[in-house]
């Protein structure tokens, strides 16, 4: 196959009513095609300019024949994470780094209160959905058990937006797959005489 620009993509976040981070009760069924619909998603808002991180992790195991040479070399387990900052302040960001937060309404006197507590408690499970973009063409990457497992470290500046960065550890559903990455080139075909 000659090789083809039009296969290099760029990794925008394709998001118009909502953000492209959206996570689910875990359960839901995997999409088929990049641009399904993923009714009762919760959006992650804004995420910062450094996007999204994949990471996959093969640990393996080598084995030598008797001079030392690699005969095999044999997968031990995987570990997939993916990583990534949020922009917006707000209860859903709060939720995903903090996984505790309370929402109290503004009243009169104050405005909406969201607390988040930190300390030694497992966020939980869920199903995400990373939703990213190059013109027409689309990529979902989608988690079917995925925890957040690292809240990373927040600066509070006057020079700066304050993020809230994540990482989140995946497990393997019953195929034994952590993560799938869904792509749809864009090009769709036309019906004659329609």
């Amino acid at each position: 196959m000659p090789v083809s620009a039009a296969n290099v993509m760029v990794g925008a976040a394709d998001q118009e009513t909502t953000g492209a981070i959206l996570n689910h009760d875990v359960g839901q069924k995997r999409p088929m095609n990049a641009l399904d619909n993923l009714s009762g998603y919760k959006d992650s808002g804004y995420i910062s300019p450094d996007g999204l991180t994949l990471t996959p992790e093969y640990n393996t195991t080598d084995i030598t024949e008797w001079n030392g040479a690699l005969v095999r070399r044999i997968l031990e387990s995987f570990n997939g994470t993916l990583s990534w900052a949020h922009l917006e302040t707000d209860a859903e960001s709060l939720r995903t780094w903090a996984g505790d937060v309370d929402v109290e309404e503004a009243t009169e006197e104050v405005g909406k209160t969201i607390v988040a507590a930190l300390g030694a408690h497992e966020h939980p499970h869920r199903t995400w959905a990373f939703r990213i973009k190059d013109g027409k063409r689309r990529i979902l990457i989608w988690v079917p058990d995925g925890q957040v497992t690292d809240a990373g470290e927040v600066t509070f500046t006057k020079a700066g937006a304050i993020t809230w960065p994540v990482t989140l550890s995946t497990y393997p559903d019953s195929k034994g797959n952590c993560i799938y990455i869904i792509l749809t080139d864009g090009k769709t075909t036309t019906a004659i005489g329609g």
